[in-house]
């Protein structure tokens, strides 16, 4: 059994956490940067976990244009699927609008993975911006950890 874990984000969050999704199973995992490399043929794998980052309500083009182009195989999968954002209370919209129908149907499971933001991540306006929201300039780290050892684990994973 091979799975492949695609992801797109904007930082480091997406990555470590389709790392540790991938490392959660026990079958023949590869992760897979939607951002910088090239997508293999998916018709090699049996599964397929794909997520991102959420920026504005919506996920990295990359994936999107990996959903889109890979739509009919990516149906004929076992599919998980994977959010990492902040905010819990729009998790289930960011779902259902990044990942439509049938793909939102058909995912085996999907999961919050939580978010960070971290402020050296954004130019000096952004940051001023987002301190100004957030009444703070600290880091905020609010990773699941274990909704991605569970995801590995409802995909066939330890």
């Amino acid at each position: 059994m091979k799975t492949l874990v695609a992801y797109a984000g904007r930082g480091s969050t997406s990555r470590h956490m389709a790392e540790r999704i991938a490392a959660g199973c026990t079958h023949d995992a590869e992760v897979l940067n939607l951002r910088r490399q090239t997508v293999p043929s998916l018709h090699e794998y049996d599964r397929l976990i794909i997520g991102g980052s959420i920026l504005a309500g919506s996920v990295p083009k990359a994936l999107k244009k990996f959903i889109q182009e890979n739509r009919d195989v990516i149906l004929s999968k076992r599919l998980g699927l994977f959010l990492c954002c902040l905010l819990e209370k729009d998790v289930e919209q960011y779902f259902r609008s990044n990942f439509p129908d049938p793909l939102y149907s058909h995912a085996a499971d999907k999961r919050w993975l939580g978010g960070e933001l971290i402020m050296r991540n954004h130019n000096f306006i952004v940051q001023k911006m987002l301190q100004k929201v957030m009444g703070s300039s600290d880091d905020i780290h609010n990773l699941r950890w274990e909704e991605a050892d569970s995801l590995a684990a409802a995909m066939g994973g330890n």
